[in-house]
C-alpha cells in the first residue's frame, strides 16, 4: 500500500483517486486487531487533509479573483471585449488551472474520508461477527 502523505500518494490521488481509496479503505480481517487499531488515526489524517484542501481551495479562490480583477484592469475595449479578455489571460488561466487541481484534490480527499466512514461502519459489523462465532466456538 501506498504510505501516506508520501509524494506517491500525492501523485496517485491525482491520477488514480478510486483505485486509492479502495486500497486505504481496504480491511484486513486475517488483521483485524491491527486495523482496528489503526483506523481512528487513519481516519484522523484523512480529515485533517480534507481541511488542509479546502483551505487551500479558498485560497485558490482568491488567487483567481485578484487575477480576474488585475485582468480586467489591464483589458481595454468593448465590455464583452474585455470578458474575453479576462477570460483568457494567461493570468486568469494559471489561476483557474490551480483551482480545478485543489478541488480534485479535495474531492478525492472527501471521497477517502466517506469511504472511511463506511469502512467504520464494516469494521464494526465484522468485529461484532467474529465476537458471535467465537461464543458459538467457545460453547
Amino acid at each position: 500500500m501506498t504510505d501516506l502523505g508520501s509524494q506517491e500518494f500525492w501523485q496517485r490521488i491525482q491520477a488514480e483517486p478510486a483505485k486509492l481509496a479502495a486500497e486505504v479503505c481496504f480491511i484486513d480481517v486475517a488483521q483485524l486487531e491491527a486495523t482496528l487499531q489503526k483506523h481512528p488515526a487513519l481516519r484522523a489524517w484523512v480529515l485533517a487533509q480534507h481541511e488542509v484542501a479546502r483551505i487551500a481551495e479558498e485560497r485558490a479562490k482568491w488567487t483567481l479573483t485578484v487575477a480576474r480583477a488585475r485582468a480586467y484592469i489591464r483589458a481595454q475595449g468593448t465590455v464583452d471585449e474585455r470578458k474575453s479578455a479576462v477570460d483568457t489571460a494567461a493570468e486568469v488561466e494559471d489561476a483557474q488551472t490551480k483551482l480545478f487541481d485543489v478541488q480534485e484534490k479535495r474531492g478525492a480527499l472527501r471521497a477517502i474520508a466517506d469511504a472511511l466512514e463506511d469502512r467504520t461502519q464494516m469494521l464494526i459489523q465484522i468485529s461484532a461477527k467474529q465476537r458471535q462465532e467465537s461464543k458459538d466456538y467457545n460453547r
